[in-house]
């Protein structure tokens, strides 16, 4: 049974073929026994806190720097920040942040985009409309954040003026 990594790395074009190396190292280079999964170093890395993590997002860094110097369009550069970006948000939840990284596989994904992009020519054109709903959920993100914020001052206030000192 052919299992979806395998046709995965098997669809590499030859100038992305390092980074594909280094992304099946990080997420798929552990075949788990009597199951179709895999598990690289990466949750592995990170079990090491703090340092396993950095060392996890300095790959990362390399493989999108490495894949935007081949020429991503606006488009596909923002899918992969925006897998990158979820992935790095996961990493800060210990041990359920190495579990996400399981199942999430964001290099894998970013792989999957700039193969598409480069073989298949899918994901062309602008970043607006993967950017623009992000920046939505930062701003409602932002709200709540400033909101809630405020509302914790006002009850902080609120039981100080109730306390005897």
């Amino acid at each position: 049974m052919k299992h979806k990594e395998d046709r995965i790395y098997g669809t590499v074009p030859p100038d992305l073929q390092l980074i594909a190396n280094v992304v099946k190292l990080m997420e798929s280079s552990i075949r788990i026994p009597f199951t179709n999964r895999t598990i690289g170093l990466e949750p592995i890395i990170g079990l090491i806190p703090v340092l396993g993590d950095m060392v996890g997002f300095i790959i990362s860094g390399w493989i999108m720097v490495s894949l935007l110097r081949n020429g991503a369009s606006g488009k596909v550069t923002a899918k992969m920040f925006l897998n990158l970006g979820i992935d790095t948000l996961l990493m800060f939840v210990p041990i359920a942040g190495n579990v996400a990284d399981f199942f999430f596989k964001a290099n894998q994904r970013n792989l999957v985009l700039a193969i598409e992009h480069y073989k298949y020519g899918k994901n062309q054109g602008s970043a607006w409309p993967v950017l623009i709903p992000v920046i939505g959920v930062l701003v409602l993100m932002f709200i709540i954040l400033v909101g809630g914020s405020i509302w914790l001052l006002i009850l902080l206030i609120q039981w100080l003026q109730t306390v005897q000192f």
